[in-house]
């Protein structure tokens, strides 16, 4: 099963390096205190699982896909027909006026088809928090290639698997801080850990008001996964390959992938870090 939502930090192209990786025969909860597009999540389509993130919207959004994919499907196909017909300006010029509303929205399933739909509509379905929610251009495939992936069958067939999925499983959708969901691991348990990257970067957007990623987060970090050791818990985290991180993990299991990064075009090291 693959993911339906486009997330910056979206693992989908890197599951062959993750897999190898994930534990057999797991028998305890699957649980995954930064779900961002669930790339991992739903591939391996757990029986058991929590799985949170601590942006609102986007748990608002798979909040929806489990109770609402039909509302969201629905939508989709209204807006198609007369969004393919405009003007590249004219696309913009909608998606701007849009997107701008969404602050002002309820925590919703129509909050949540907007952003959704939005995050398909941009530019690497990056949409920019500063006074409000923005975007740079519109997505490529839109504006010179004419495709509209999210407008198809086999995208409307992916949400509803995945509402199935999510509905026929045993699992819980969370909206807290990471370190309250870590607390509810237990022996057996496996935890997969995608926290956002602790490096120099020059992002133009960030999915959480007030965060900061300092050496208080990382911390943070090593802190929770010793936790998870003293209670026998498996776990494995992805990371940026930087020597402050090797240092601060050295006394795990650290494997190197090389990985293609869309935003910068260019491919980097990353770090797969894992206590067994």
């Amino acid at each position: 099963m693959k993911t339906f939502i486009k997330w910056s930090g979206n693992k989908s192209a890197h599951l062959r390096h993750l897999l190898p990786h994930v534990p057999e025969n797991i028998t305890g909860r699957y649980i995954e205190p930064f779900i961002g597009s669930g790339a991992l999540f739903l591939h391996l389509s757990p029986d058991k699982w929590i799985i949170n993130d601590l942006n609102k919207d986007l748990i608002n959004i798979w909040n929806t896909v489990k109770d609402n994919p039909d509302f969201i499907i629905n939508e989709f196909k209204k807006f198609s027909p007369g969004f393919k017909r405009k003007t590249n300006e004219n696309k913009v010029k909608q998606c701007r006026e849009i997107t701008s509303t969404i602050e002002n929205l309820p925590y919703d399933k129509h909050r949540a088809m907007v952003y959704l739909l939005m995050k398909y509509c941009v530019f690497a379905g990056i949409l920019i928090k500063k006074n409000k929610l923005c975007f740079q251009s519109l997505d490529i495939n839109i504006t010179s290639k004419n495709l509209y992936c999210h407008f198809k069958e086999a995208y409307y067939t992916k949400l509803l698997k995945a509402s199935e999925f999510l509905n026929e499983s045993s699992g819980k959708i969370y909206n807290k801080d990471y370190t309250k969901i870590l607390s509810k691991a237990k022996e057996n348990d496996f935890v997969f850990l995608d926290p956002p990257y602790i490096e120099k970067h020059d992002y133009k957007f960030n999915y959480n008001i007030g965060e900061v990623l300092d050496d208080t987060f990382l911390d943070s970090l090593y802190q929770q996964v010793t936790l998870l050791d003293s209670k026998k818990v498996k776990w494995l985290m992805t990371q940026a390959d930087t020597k402050q991180i090797k240092s601060k993990f050295k006394k795990y299991k650290i494997t190197k992938y090389l990985a293609f990064r869309g935003g910068s075009n260019t491919y980097v090291n990353e770090l797969l870090i894992r206590n067994y």
